[in-house]
């Protein structure tokens, strides 16, 4: 994994304030019915902002809940499980 970090092919974001608020929003909305999770609801908080920034093709995600709720939220989701 450190040697994909390091060739760029993951790439790391850190974690901002503003990122916080808009998981604590998506807990709001997602955290009662759907069991939103507060480390899945900053990972979908950033993926968003990748997405809006048109630097997300798909959120990959096996959790059933996250991808739901990703998909609600208006992401392309893809189930590794599923393929």
């Amino acid at each position: 994994m450190m040697l994909d970090i390091a060739a760029g092919t993951i790439v790391v974001h850190a974690l901002r304030p503003d990122h916080f608020a808009v998981a604590e929003r998506l807990i709001g909305r997602h955290g009662f019915f759907l069991q939103l999770k507060t480390l899945d609801a900053l990972q979908l908080a950033i993926a968003l902002e990748l997405a809006r920034d048109g630097l997300l093709d798909a959120f990959v995600v096996a959790d059933k809940r996250l991808a739901e709720v990703a998909s609600i939220e208006g992401l392309s989701v893809l189930n590794p499980e599923s393929a």
